[in-house]
């Protein structure tokens, strides 16, 4: 079993998930919809587990009986709930097994912010997000994408570099045409889009610096056609030439 658990690890833990890494608050992560799909494609016997726990919720009622006399009922009732808590603030706890072997990962749950919820203002919410966090630390456990968790976005074999300061001297230069009045507003519409797209750590910080010095600090949703049909140009063709480099093959 040993000797299978290493082939299983091995087998995650080589599989390039540089092209699903995303960024949010400083942090790299992948999506749980990824992490168990490529578990199911190898492993298809594969499962994971969300621990709960027991809350007892007591309800009490007051029947009147025919002479008017009434009586108190209390009824308890057992629920399972998905989190554990230590009084103050809570956590998750969730297992993946593969061929038999689990790997579990506990986590708090967190706000936008990564801040710890304190117990009172916990919600469900908060919860499941929570617990698809924690699954794909488990699985990262079994090796998919543990790289991403080690402080390193990508393997050092396989870290894409890109060369945004060229990309950003080729757009400055771009030859831009005659947009109508739709097409241009068809073209803001897409480069706002685009703009709050999810990107990698480094292309989100690039994307903003070459937005930022292209329109000088102005609101994309205020360009003009007369006066920014160039710079919008330029910006959309920036960040989609930017896609491009990240959606290219890594050579792995």
């Amino acid at each position: 079993m040993e000797n299978n658990n290493n082939n299983v690890f091995k087998t995650l833990f080589d599989i390039n998930v540089s092209d699903k890494v995303k960024s949010k608050v400083g942090l790299s992560y992948l999506s749980w919809a990824y992490a168990w799909g490529e578990l199911k494609k190898i492993y298809p016997d594969a499962f994971w587990t969300v621990y709960s726990r027991k809350i007892a919720t007591t309800q009490t009622s007051t029947i009147k009986d025919e002479g008017g006399v009434e009586t108190v009922a209390v009824t308890t009732t057992e629920n399972d709930v998905p989190y554990f808590t230590d009084g103050k603030t809570c956590y998750v706890k969730v297992g993946v097994t593969i061929e038999g072997r689990e790997e579990v990962e506990m986590l708090p749950v967190m706000d936008n912010r990564n801040n710890a919820v304190p117990l009172a203002t916990i919600t469900m919410t908060a919860v499941n997000k929570a617990i698809q966090r924690a699954f794909v630390k488990a699985c990262a456990r079994h090796g998919l994408g543990l790289y991403v968790y080690a402080g390193e976005d990508l393997p050092e074999v396989d870290k894409k570099v890109i060369d945004y300061k060229g990309i950003a001297e080729n757009c400055d230069r771009f030859e831009t045409k005659v947009l109508s009045p739709d097409g241009f507003n068809q073209m803001k519409n897409d480069v706002i889009a685009l703009v709050q797209g999810d990107y990698p750590e480094d292309a989100s910080k690039a994307i903003v610096e070459y937005v930022t010095k292209t329109t000088e600090g102005k609101r994309l949703s205020m360009f003009e056609l007369d006066s920014d049909n160039q710079k919008l140009q330029r910006i959309y063709n920036f960040i989609n030439e930017v896609k491009k480099q990240l959606a290219a093959p890594s050579g792995r």
